[in-house]
């Protein structure tokens, strides 16, 4: 006699619906969701995208720039980690290296890009200690490739600049809201920052702002409370 099929429950069937609309990122056996960002934070990422990918091409780097769909394995400190920066970019000689277990699945040998940037919203000191650690923690842990990141923050005129030496030793730095100079890292790149304040220059009143954030934070909360067990993984 064949196997019963096991039938899902309108709950459950609801729930894998939200999972496959969501982003999802893995970190030490555990899928957590990543909230969606709203359009204007997803324009300034394409912004940034775009301006490195035609330095990419016109410098002839041949190098790959992924944006939030495109995972990396930071998995260099015995604990597995999934990122996917907002913008980043891995070099050409290091992406012709990676196995195809390492290309076309989330398994492999860790790997991880040369240049990483965040957008968000850091208005609140907590979300700013929250991505400053992602930073230090993840994206320039011992071990990993990465030597230049950015915190862009369009709506607030913010930038912190993140690098790592050759000893591993990192220096955090806030900037001006200026266009910003790729070094030594990305030469002869440089982020036009005027292009990124056009996607953000629009004027609200402070009702409008007010309603906004109240809406996000609601929305993060919500998100933070979808555990494992709801979403049926464990």
């Amino acid at each position: 006699m064949p196997p019963k099929k096991k039938e899902i429950g309108k709950k459950r069937l609801n729930t894998l619906t939200i999972i496959l609309k969501l982003v999802l990122t893995f970190e030490n056996g555990r899928l957590l969701p990543i909230p969606q960002s709203p359009i204007a934070n997803e324009a300034v990422v394409h912004e940034i995208s775009r301006q490195l990918g035609n330095w990419n091409v016109e410098t002839g780097q041949n190098g790959i720039v992924t944006t939030s769909q495109g995972g990396y394995n930071f998995s260099v400190k015995g604990q597995r980690k999934i990122r996917a920066p907002h913008i980043a970019f891995i070099p050409e000689n290091i992406y012709n290296s990676l196995s195809k277990d390492q290309l076309l699945t989330l398994f492999g040998r860790p790997f991880t890009p040369l240049f990483v940037t965040e957008v968000v919203n850091v208005s609140k000191e907590a979300i700013l200690n929250e991505v400053d650690i992602r930073f230090k923690n993840d994206y320039f842990a011992t071990g990993t490739s990465v030597k230049l990141g950015w915190l862009i923050d369009p709506r607030n005129h913010m930038i912190w600049t993140y690098e790592k030496d050759d000893d591993e030793n990192v220096t955090r730095q806030k900037r001006k809201w200026e266009d910003l100079d790729g070094g030594n890292i990305l030469p002869g790149f440089t982020l036009d920052i005027e292009f990124v304040e056009k996607i953000i220059s629009q004027k609200y009143d402070e009702d409008e702002l007010l309603i906004e954030e109240v809406k996000e934070n609601e929305d993060k909360e919500s998100e933070h409370q979808t555990s494992e067990k709801d979403l049926g993984l464990i």
